[in-house]
């Protein structure tokens, strides 16, 4: 299943044929021009996360209207997609052959697999199913010269060399637009159910430690609003029985669904700002991400005011003002990860970086990157550290 050769008219767009190829040589003349004047380029696709980490700078290089599926084989188990493709069409087409993205993105409406794959996040069901640079197999991109370059390949098992395409996972585009990506995908559970508990944060930890994993066990795991969230993904009989021994509320599957589609997408009470918070400037809540290793205790920290447990136990979601900005990175690094400024943060502190520092080795290494595929530095100017 392939769409046709990029010198074709591979779609419509706007009433009018999109050519791919003439498309491509004009964005290459764009990128070259750019780097000959030194102008700066705001990469995106439909500019559905812009709030998210540093401030973008430049002129808009949207790669939205590069769609389409470019190969697929469901008994290979990858999908190779343009950039611009929208999440929900390849969930549409992996579903009608009983697959889908292992990684479980977070897709608000519009949302392509470009962005997805620059932002790299993956969603609830990543400590079972692994993360979404474990499920990228290849890519095909361009650099700060316009040049076209292609790393990984369409196969599960491509062990030659470095392997660069997963770079491009997480790298907010700094690194340069992507073209395609080629992606493992995993089989559509036929049945998914969750169950609730109500037990504090601490119970939840000590719940989820002691918990088995694997085909027909836990799928995702939640606490949020004083419940634990249990999902099993499997067959029926797996399913009902792995839950029937946690005990608890057992949803319906439609409740079950819902409740996951809106944990992931944020679209969950929990994501708006809490109830009472009127503060002005550093008074007002923020919302952090701390990534930590799993097993991590309970993030008990007075300038938190709510919080969330996700990937069981190994992403936690706080609310707190900015000025817990340091105590909550501290936390994170002593329990071996760390914490960003996700979401209502001022225009200044996203120019400031919402990434917490880097050590200067590491910083290093990430700047030399940035050189090779980006020597003039023209691509997402400030968008994950202010140095690049």
């Amino acid at each position: 299943m392939s769409e046709n050769d990029d010198n074709m008219v591979c779609e419509e767009l706007g009433g009018e044929a999109f050519h791919a190829d003439r498309w491509l040589a004009a964005i290459q003349d764009r990128i070259r021009t750019a780097a000959r004047l030194g102008q700066a380029l705001a990469i995106e696709g439909a500019g559905t996360r812009r709030g998210f980490a540093g401030l973008p700078v430049g002129e808009s290089l949207s790669l939205q209207a590069y769609r389409g599926i470019v190969h697929y084989e469901p008994d290979d188990l990858v999908i190779t997609v343009r950039a611009g493709t929208p999440l929900a069409e390849i969930d549409r087409v992996l579903a009608q052959r009983g697959q889908m993205l292992g990684f479980e993105p977070p897709a608000p409406s519009g949302a392509t697999i470009g962005g997805a794959v620059a932002l790299g996040w993956s969603g609830p069901r990543r400590p079972f199913a692994g993360a979404l640079r474990d499920h990228l197999l290849g890519v095909r991109m361009l650099d700060g010269m316009g040049r076209e370059l292609r790393f990984g390949g369409q196969v599960v098992k491509n062990v030659a060399g470095f392997d660069v395409a997963r770079l491009m996972a997480g790298s907010l585009g700094i690194l340069g637009p992507l073209l395609e990506v080629s992606l493992r995908v995993i089989a559509r559970a036929p049945v998914e159910l969750t169950t609730l508990l109500a037990v504090s944060p601490r119970q939840a930890l000590q719940i989820l430690r002691s918990l088995p994993s694997g085909p027909g066990l836990l799928s995702a795991a939640v606490h949020v609003d004083g419940c634990l969230h249990l999902r099993s993904s499997g067959s029926a009989h797996g399913v009902r029985s792995f839950l029937a021994r946690q005990g608890g509320e057992l949803l319906d599957a439609q409740a079950s669904q819902s409740f996951w589609q809106a944990f992931t997408q944020q679209t969950h009470s929990f994501f708006q700002p809490p109830e009472g918070d009127v503060g002005d400037g550093a008074a007002r809540l923020r919302l952090w991400r701390v990534s930590v290793r799993p097993g991590s205790p309970e993030m008990d920290l007075h300038p938190v005011v709510t919080s969330a447990i996700d990937w069981a136990g190994a992403l936690r979601w706080v609310w707190a003002p900015v000025t817990a900005g340091q105590e909550i990175a501290g936390w994170a690094r002593a329990h071996g990860g760390h914490a960003s400024l996700w979401a209502h943060g001022t225009a200044g502190e996203r120019r400031d970086g919402v990434f917490g520092p880097l050590p200067p080795a590491v910083m290093a290494l990430h700047g030399r990157l940035k050189h090779v595929f980006d020597p003039r530095g023209i691509f997402n100017v400030g968008r994950m550290y202010p140095p690049f």
